[in-house]
């Protein structure tokens, strides 16, 4: 009687196991289509004035940090802040508004696989080394920028009609971004030095497709002539 007590607790202990795992793949591939979603938005209004904004992506602990999963990003960024910061001085100078964008997880599920960017956690804040210019902040939980946060309303308010991108990662979150911006007839910039993929390929490769897709890629040097 004890074994077979024994036997039925063990199986069914492998039981709850097995259903816990499907449901945290389910609930992974789940989450992954969703964040990958990108908005139609609204189109913007045909404004009068010319207005840009920058939007800075994902340069945070969990990407860049000392604690990023992501030895490529880690390598890179040191590079990558130092031409950041001076952008988005040169554009607070020129009144631009500067929007600092982040991700940050709240399902429990996929933070218990992966909590670099739970809500709350050292890897959501952005990077320590970031000048912060503005207190303009997004909080995103997919790749889109624009979808479920306040990027529409905060650009709406400023009468932007023009937008100037930096970050992380061209493939992703740059990549649904941009998307969603041109989805709302934005016209899009992305600065060829200060915008990083996995890998330099992927990078490469990306920075040709944007440009296909009528994206304004240009220089560091080319912006800060600009007036």
């Amino acid at each position: 009687m004890k074994k077979g007590l024994i036997k039925k607790t063990l199986l069914g202990c492998i039981g709850i196991i097995i259903l816990f795992i499907l449901i945290l793949i389910a609930n992974l591939i789940i989450t992954e289509k969703i964040q990958s979603l990108v908005s139609e938005g609204k189109p913007i209004i045909n404004y009068d004035e010319h207005k840009s904004a920058l939007l800075i992506i994902d340069i945070q602990e969990a990407t860049t940090g000392d604690i990023s999963t992501y030895p490529f990003f880690k390598n890179k960024s040191e590079d990558l802040i130092n031409i950041i910061n001076p952008i988005a001085v040169s554009c607070k100078e020129k009144n631009i508004p500067v929007i600092y964008i982040r991700s940050e997880i709240t399902n429990p599920l996929i933070n218990i696989l992966n909590s670099s960017y739970a809500k709350g956690s050292p890897g959501a804040a952005l990077d320590k080394r970031l000048n912060l210019v503005s207190g303009l902040v997004v909080v995103k939980n997919g790749e889109d920028s624009f979808r479920n946060t306040n990027l529409d309303s905060m650009l709406t308010v400023n009468r932007v009609n023009e937008l100037y991108v930096v970050g992380l990662d061209a493939a992703e979150c740059v990549n649904a971004t941009i998307k969603a911006a041109q989805n709302r007839k934005y016209r899009v910039n992305i600065v060829d030095e200060a915008v990083l993929s996995k890998s330099t390929e992927l990078t490469d490769s990306m920075m040709m497709d944007f440009k296909a897709r009528g994206v304004n890629v240009l220089s560091v040097d080319s912006l800060f002539k600009m007036k």
